[in-house]
C-alpha cells in the first residue's frame, strides 16, 4: 500500500555557473521525496509539454497515478525536476541558446548538487527520463556522466512519424537542421514564435494514450501541460543527433516503450547503445506513449524498481 502521507519538499538548484550565456541567477526547480537509507536516488525528467508533475500526477477521485509515491514505497528517494526553461525553472532571455546541450549542462550542475545532498554516502544516482526527458538524460550522460545508470522511458533515436527517416550521416548538415526546424514548427503549430512554446494536446491524444485511459485523467493531464524551449525539439528531431549521444553512453541503460508507442519496432532501439554492456528493454503491454497514465503503469514501475534496486556500484552493472 502506498503511503500518501510521504512528505516532500521544494528545492531551487542554482545552475548559473554552468550557463555562461545567462546574466542573472538561474535555477532549476525540483520536488524531492526523501527516504532514509534509499536503495538509490531517482532523478526524474519529464517529457516535452510536461513539467515535473508528470511524476506525481493527481486527479480527483482516483488513486495510484503517482510514480513518485510508488517508488518511494519501494525504498527510493525520488527527485522530479523541471528542465531549464520548463515549468518553474528559469527561462533564459535568449530562448534559442536553450538547447539539448545547454539544458544538460544545467542538469549536470543540478545533479551534482543533488548527489551531494541526497547520496553523499555512495548511494547510486539514476537518471530517469520520459520521452524528451529521456533524450535529455542520455545526452547528459554521454556528455557529463552524471549518473550511475540511466532509464529512458519512451524516447526513440530512430525515425519518428512527424519527420523524415533519419540518417546518422546527415550529422549537423544545414539541410538536416532546416528539416528538423520545419518539423518542430509543424509540431508546435502557431506557437513556435513564442520561443517557449506549448505543443497542442488534443491532436496528439491518440498516440499519447490508449483508449482505456479515463477521460478525466486525460483532461487533467492537458490542464498541466507546460511550455518547452523550441530548440529542444529541434535537437530531438535532428536526424542522427540523439543517436550519436546514445552511442557514447557506457553505463547501464533501461529502455521502455509502450506497446503502442512511437517506434514501430522498439527492439531496434537497443542497437543504439553500442558502448553499454548492460541494456535492458521492456515493452509495456496495453500502453501508448504516456506510460504513467496507462492501466498497466505499475508493471513498468515495478520492473524499473527491480532494475534500479539491483544496481551494483562496485562493478557498474545491474545484478
Amino acid at each position: 500500500m502506498i503511503d500518501s502521507s510521504i512528505p516532500s519538499y521544494e528545492l531551487d538548484l542554482d545552475v548559473t555557473a554552468s550557463l555562461p550565456f545567462v546574466a542573472s541567477v538561474t535555477t532549476l526547480r525540483a520536488t524531492v521525496w526523501p527516504v532514509d537509507r534509499p536503495r538509490a536516488v531517482l532523478v526524474c525528467w519529464p517529457g516535452g509539454s510536461y513539467g515535473r508533475t508528470y511524476w506525481d500526477f493527481r486527479v480527483d477521485g482516483r488513486d495510484g497515478y503517482s510514480f513518485a509515491e510508488h517508488m518511494v514505497d519501494h525504498g527510493f528517494s525520488v527527485v522530479a525536476v523541471d528542465p531549464l526553461g520548463v515549468g518553474d525553472s528559469s527561462r533564459p532571455a535568449d530562448v534559442d541558446l536553450v538547447t539539448l546541450e545547454t539544458m544538460t549542462d544545467a542538469a549536470t550542475d543540478a545533479v551534482r548538487q543533488l548527489r551531494d545532498r541526497l547520496a553523499s554516502d555512495g548511494v547510486p544516482v539514476i537518471g530517469v527520463g520520459h520521452s524528451l526527458g529521456g533524450c535529455l538524460s542520455l545526452v547528459e550522460q554521454a556528455r557529463h556522466g552524471s549518473y550511475d545508470a540511466v532509464a529512458n522511458l519512451g524516447f526513440t533515436h530512430g525515425a519518428k512519424p512527424i519527420h523524415a527517416p533519419d540518417s546518422a550521416e546527415d550529422g549537423l548538415a544545414p539541410e538536416a537542421v532546416a528539416l528538423a526546424v520545419e518539423h518542430a514548427k509543424a509540431f508546435f503549430g502557431g506557437q513556435w514564435d513564442d520561443g517557449y512554446a506549448l505543443a497542442p494536446r488534443e491532436p496528439n491524444h491518440a498516440w499519447l494514450h490508449d483508449p482505456d485511459v479515463p477521460s478525466d485523467v486525460i483532461a487533467q493531464d492537458d490542464r498541466q501541460a507546460s511550455a518547452w524551449p523550441r530548440q529542444s525539439y529541434v535537437g530531438a528531431l535532428l536526424a542522427g543527433h540523439s543517436a550519436s549521444y546514445a552511442a557514447n553512453v557506457s553505463s547501464p541503460v533501461f529502455v521502455a516503450f509502450g506497446e503502442h508507442d512511437v517506434p514501430e519496432h522498439p527492439h531496434d532501439d537497443i542497437g543504439y547503445y553500442r558502448a553499454s554492456g548492460d541494456v535492458t528493454l521492456m515493452v509495456i503491454p496495453a500502453s501508448a506513449h504516456c506510460h504513467n497514465f496507462a492501466g498497466t503503469r505499475t508493471l513498468l514501475w515495478d520492473r524499473l524498481a527491480a532494475w534500479a534496486g539491483g544496481f551494483d556500484q562496485e562493478v557498474g552493472t545491474v545484478r
